[in-house]
């Protein structure tokens, strides 16, 4: 069939998107196949949450690049990491990376192309098979791991976990990083409905780690850990049958972390916690606690509660401020933001919010609470909610509502005092193109992002099938 560049390849996947998230694994089951299975050739640590996950995945992923490097020089072969994250901030190719020169680096956009070509033949060959957006980028990503022989994959699910494309990885440990109110449209609208989709990922002897307060949630997930026969780590640990306590950071480890907030203790910890159970001649370099240390001190996960100054040349005249970007976009990623906004040192603060439609709103504006001045906007996608409909919401009444996201940046900018703080959070769409204009980021020339609500309910949770699950 025609090949694809990076150009088409954007194009091919953004006429996707109106296929929207169909729950399910038979599709990629199916094509997998055709591709000669790729998700069986590596081992993977699996990792679902509803916040969190993403930093968890950069915390492991940075350390096993690190253990890698180690490896190597003992082993005398290098030793490969991959790790695949959602959603990306500028550019696609983000979301597949790969041990290049030593370091974790984005795929290269050809490679890409190519397995997003091979993929697309293998699903369009009879008989056809139509994938999602997010279905194709995941059967890319497992055939790029394979490809390149990778030792260790770090795979974050898209959504839930139960029916998420990912779920087909060959796991050695299984995250759970947090149960938090979101997606509840397709998810379910408790947090036991919630916590059942992410503890669909466990396996059978596979250890599971989760960090959860709710007491609802905690039951849901140490019943199904049960049910599965999968050995549960739990934080926080309350002497239960069966189940043991998520070993906490040490101090050293916990000094060493780069990502600011004391949520990240917790995802740090569950991150080193599954490494540990990751077996083969990587297990040893997992575990050295020198190696630990410098794989937290090297890990970067863009866009949370990250202080960013203003290079571009369009605004070095605010080059004096500080600037915080968070992509908090439901309650529990909001209330982690107001906590640390709360420990830190008190400046001058103008806070820049938008929200996508269908988001919950309710406990999204903490963050607001010592703001002098708020301005909301509506995010730079279709989906976005727009400010005026955002100000209505008795929570954000306070700010002024600017629909262009870019005359919102401005006003919010100059209302910032030199040696003020700016803070912009919500929509990682908002948070992409923010952090893009301000220092002057390349993007990809098509806005290619998940697809919003799903075309087709979720089914009930049902016990995994063994005819399709690893």
């Amino acid at each position: 069939m025609t090949r694809l560049d990076y150009s088409q390849t954007l194009r091919y996947l953004a006429a996707l998107s109106p296929l929207g998230i169909q729950p399910g694994l038979e599709r990629i089951a199916e094509v997998l196949r055709r591709l000669d299975s790729p998700e069986k050739r590596f081992p993977a640590v699996h990792i679902a949450g509803t916040n969190g996950k993403g930093s968890t995945a950069a915390y492991a992923a940075t350390i096993a690049q690190v253990a890698a490097r180690r490896a190597e020089t003992s082993h005398g072969r290098p030793f490969t990491i991959g790790l695949y994250t959602s959603p990306h901030l500028h550019r696609l190719t983000e979301r597949i990376q790969f041990s290049q020169s030593g370091q974790l680096g984005e795929c290269p956009p050809d490679r890409l192309a190519e397995a997003v070509c091979a993929v697309r033949d293998a699903a369009e060959s009879a008989p056809s098979v139509s994938l999602t957006f997010f279905e194709v980028l995941t059967a890319a990503a497992l055939l790029l791991f394979a490809r390149s022989h990778v030792d260790l994959a770090i795979i974050e699910t898209g959504l839930g976990g139960r029916l998420d494309a990912t779920r087909l990885c060959c796991a050695q440990a299984t995250v759970v990083t947090s149960i938090g109110l979101d997606h509840m449209d397709w998810l379910g609208p408790t947090l036991s409905d919630i916590a059942a989709e992410k503890a669909g990922i466990f396996r059978k002897n596979v250890p599971a780690l989760c960090s959860c307060l709710d007491e609802s949630a905690r039951l849901v997930l140490s019943q199904h850990a049960r049910r599965v026969g999968a050995p549960l780590w739990l934080h926080p640990f309350h002497d239960e049958p069966e189940i043991q306590p998520l070993p906490p950071l040490t101090d050293q480890l916990a000094q060493a972390l780069p990502l600011l907030g004391t949520h990240q203790h917790g995802n740090a910890a569950l991150a080193i916690a599954a490494l540990s159970h990751v077996a083969g001649p990587l297990h040893p370099f997992l575990t050295d606690p020198e190696i630990l240390r410098e794989g937290l001190l090297q890990t970067r996960w863009p866009g949370r509660i990250e202080r960013i100054s203003a290079t571009a040349k369009r605004y070095l005249d605010f080059a004096d401020r500080e600037i915080l970007i968070d992509a908090a976009h439901n309650p529990e990623g909001a209330a982690a933001l107001a906590s640390w906004l709360m420990s830190t040192e008190k400046r001058p603060l103008t806070v820049l919010c938008g929200v996508v439609i269908g988001k919950l709103t309710t406990g999204m504006a903490e963050p607001l609470r010592d703001a002098a001045s708020v301005v909301l906007c509506k995010p730079p996608t279709p989906r976005g909610l727009s400010a005026t409909d955002l100000a209505r919401q008795p929570e954000f009444g306070v700010g002024e509502p600017i629909e262009d996201w870019q005359a919102a940046l401005l006003t919010a900018l100059q209302r910032t005092p030199p040696g003020g703080r700016l803070l912009v959070y919500g929509s990682i769409f908002l948070i992409g193109a923010v952090r893009a204009a301000l220092l002057d980021e390349s993007t990809d020339e098509l806005l290619v992002q998940d697809p919003g609500r799903p075309t087709t309910p979720p089914a009930a949770p049902q016990p995994p099938t063994p005819a399709v699950l690893p």
